[in-house]
């Protein structure tokens, strides 16, 4: 797990100057704290910052360089079978995976990918050839950007140093639109024009000085008889190699338990992690988190901190965002990174098991949509719930904004209704609030998740959009801004391909969901766990907006006199959306602020950046 960057000149060989290589440097520290350096070849320079866990030696510093230099490897990420795939491999100096990624895709190129199990980013050159291949995992679980113009290719895997080598650049209202319906970006379009995500799965190959970008990998349509159990344990058991401490994130929820449990088969000592609030009893899940702990006897920590404690990061917080990113947990995963890393430097997590078993309520209320009855109340409800308060915290509050969204949607065609269920904001609401309204193609996104024919094409948007560009952007950007690396077993290919080529109806009935999870290991964990009822990994955003915030709200990121200056949002909009926010029925107006102060922040931080 680690940092890179790099620059390949398209024309005129030239390598960065000192100061360039400093800020890059200095922009990917955070994600490699313990070894920085680069390497320049004629037409090429190479940086990598590292976070050491396997072969902790300077032997297996990057960049990774061949015995004649001639050829380089940057890696972000891990290869988790790589003890098998040494034993094809002869004359290896070092005990890590590096080396050994080195060696098969020196020899074997893209083909090699398919062996892999594992995440990243990496790159390779190879400077007698003079060609450059960077690639990307396949569902995305490690970053990747890339820009290019006519004298050169530049990648990273954050915005901060790419744009250090790029040079500044305009902002992308196309993708500030997408932003503010989800509150992520999704797709190839980031923030800034010309500034582009390789996607899960994709590769950027430059040879003769000719760019192009492929895909490596799609997911098989193909049944196998295999065991969710022995798969996802032995996707754990590889998770849990490493040359540090590593501990699991325990939330209680049944994900991060079984996870939880698995892990403690094999690591005798595991230590579990979760964050509750001391101050706010209706978002704090530890009670369960103890259960579990107690049940497989691994050592816990529940950081129970007071809402001073949480409030006192929320600026670095902020700081730390590389492009706007507004699901408000990622401020959870941030704190409870923060801590983790006091004890472990390796943590794994259930991120995955609710995309891929159909685990949500929209999921539920997928189900739910599909029959007659549900459709013909709709309208006899709407009236009734349109008086009724809404917000997300307090249960019942929760459970009326709920039923209004199931309520209004329930009616559209299967991608509508999932667009309406996924989006925070409608399209309406996005072009009331930006003045430069943009005109990405976001349902082109999500119909062509619904288009393809081999899976379930709810399970297949989540995979692509959900699962690639809220829940693992918000792991990894959180995770390693304090040096942390985060795991993911259900993001296991195998794991993966086994989900994907289920029939729906060993994932959710009306029975309920993650069916196939809960029979497989209803033996490992107790039995409150299971029948617990679903709850989001949520903060009291409302309460703190409302409140402690207010007056940074009011008077730096959301006052009139900055919001006209910019000339970015409509202040009526956003002075309605404050009215919402601080009355006692806000609905999603929490969800919808939060994304604009993140964007403020964003603003100020990448001023420099920006054209």
């Amino acid at each position: 797990m680690c940092g890179i960057a790099g620059i390949y000149f398209l024309k005129n060989s030239d390598t960065p100057d000192a100061t360039k290589i400093r800020q890059v440097t200095r922009a990917l520290k955070h994600r490699g704290p313990d070894f920085q350096s680069h390497y320049s070849f004629k037409n090429c320079t190479l940086f990598h910052a590292r976070l050491s866990i396997l072969d902790l030696s300077e032997n297996s510093h990057q960049p990774f360089l061949d015995s004649t230099k001639e050829k380089g490897l940057i890696f972000n990420g891990e290869i988790f079978n790589y003890k098998d795939l040494r034993q094809e491999i002869s004359d290896l100096k070092t005990t890590g995976d590096v080396e050994v990624l080195f060696k098969l895709f020196d020899k074997q190129n893209i083909s090699c990918l398919d062996k892999l199990n594992g995440f990243f980013g990496f790159a390779f050159y190879n400077s007698v050839t003079d060609e450059l291949s960077v690639v990307r995992d396949r569902y995305g679980v490690k970053p990747l950007y890339y820009y290019r113009d006519d004298e050169k290719l530049v990648f990273a895997s954050e915005l901060r140093a790419l744009l250090e080598l790029s040079g500044p650049q305009e902002i992308n209202f196309n993708a500030v639109n997408t932003y503010l319906r989800l509150n992520y970006s999704t797709g190839k379009e980031t923030v800034f024009k010309n500034v582009f995500r390789l996607l899960p799965g994709e590769y950027i190959s430059v040879k003769n000085k000719k760019v192009s970008v492929n895909s490596w990998y799609s997911i098989p349509h193909r049944k196998k008889e295999e065991s969710i159990k022995d798969l996802l344990a032995d996707a754990v058991k590889l998770r849990l190699h490493a040359d540090v401490p590593v501990g699991c994130f325990l939330s209680g929820g049944l994900d991060s338990s079984i996870i939880s449990a698995l892990a403690k088969q094999h690591h005798n000592d595991i230590h579990t992690f979760s964050i509750g609030f001391a101050d706010e009893p209706f978002f704090d899940e530890t009670h369960y988190a103890e259960i579990v702990a107690k049940h497989i006897n691994s050592t816990h920590r529940s950081f129970k901190l007071k809402n001073t404690d949480l409030l006192h990061n929320i600026e670095p917080f902020l700081r730390s965002i590389d492009e706007p990113f507004a699901d408000s947990s990622a401020f959870n995963v941030y704190v409870l990174s923060m801590y983790t890393k006091q004890h472990v430097k390796v943590a794994l997590s259930g991120d995955g098991a609710d995309e891929l078993f159909m685990g949500y309520n929209k999921h539920k209320a997928e189900l739910l949509s599909r029959t007659f009855s549900s459709k013909a109340l709709t309208p006899v409800l709407n009236p009734v719930l349109s008086v009724l308060p809404e917000s997300r915290n307090k249960k019942f509050s929760n459970k009326i904004r709920q039923l209004k969204r199931y309520s209004k949607s329930a009616n559209l065609d299967p991608a509508e209704r999932y667009i309406d269920w996924a989006c925070i904001s409608s399209e309406k609401e996005v072009n009331d609030l930006l003045l430069s309204k943009g005109h990405h193609q976001f349902n082109e996104l999500f119909q062509e998740a619904f288009s393809q024919k081999n899976f379930n094409p709810v399970n297949y948007a989540d995979l692509k959009i959900v699962l690639a560009d809220d829940m693992l952007v918000k792991a990894d950007r959180m995770s390693m801004q304090h040096g942390l690396e985060i795991r993911n077993p259900f993001v296991d290919y195998r794991v993966v391909e086994f989900a994907m080529n289920l029939p729906e109806n060993k994932k959710i009935s009306n029975q309920g969901q993650k069916l196939i999870l809960k029979d497989s290991f209803k033996d490992l964990l107790p039995a409150e766990i299971f029948t617990r009822e679903k709850k989001g990994f949520e903060l009291p955003l409302w309460k703190w907006l409302k409140t402690e915030l207010k007056d940074d709200i009011e008077k730096k990121w959301l006052s009139e006199k900055r919001i006209k200056e910019e000339g970015i949002f409509n202040y009526e909009t956003v002075q309605k959306l404050k009215q919402k926010l601080y009355s006692d029925n806000p609905g999603d107006a929490p969800a919808k602020i939060w994304a604009l102060i993140i964007f403020q922040n964003w603003l100020t931080n990448f001023r420099s950046y920006i054209k």
